[in-house]
């Protein structure tokens, strides 16, 4: 009989600001450890989240705008099961239509190239499945990373 599974699931709540993606990506970083997740793919995760929650704080709650005023946080869940990690991210900000943002720019030299535009790519080439569903008052990213298979 193949070996049970379970559903293993870990939580945070932090404030949306700059100063506290470095909690965000420990709790990442260690969730994915304790999962089981290879350090390569652990990295992987981690750039993802942190791109998209430096977007949720730098976009969606942009000083100024009636979302940025506090308690402005990042909800984060990491749920894994056998064969995958799927992290979903809600926040209050601004809704975004991801089908907007325009592709990276890969090409022109990065001397010259413009700070920024590469945080949605790397969201998408570091993970294997990203979803947008837009929530009354916020926003819900899902993203899926499948686990290495076991040597």
């Amino acid at each position: 009989m193949p070996e049970a599974h379970p559903e293993r699931v870990r939580t945070l709540h932090e404030e949306a600001r700059l100063e506290r993606l470095e909690p965000i990506r420990v709790f990442v970083s260690d969730s994915c450890r304790a999962f089981g997740l290879g350090d390569h793919s652990t990295f992987q995760l981690v750039l993802a989240v942190d791109e998209a929650c430096t977007n949720i704080i730098e976009h969606g709650f942009a000083p100024g705008t009636p979302e940025a005023e506090p308690p402005a946080t990042i909800g984060l869940e990491l749920r894994c099961d056998a064969a995958r990690i799927v992290v979903t991210i809600t926040d209050h900000g601004r809704a975004f239509d991801p089908t907007t943002i325009a592709p990276a720019d890969l090409s022109s030299d990065w001397r010259t190239r413009r700070i920024g535009g590469l945080g949605w790519y790397l969201i998408n080439e570091m993970t294997d499945a990203v979803y947008y569903t837009p929530q009354p008052g916020g926003n819900r990213l899902t993203l899926v990373k499948r686990l290495e298979p076991s040597p």
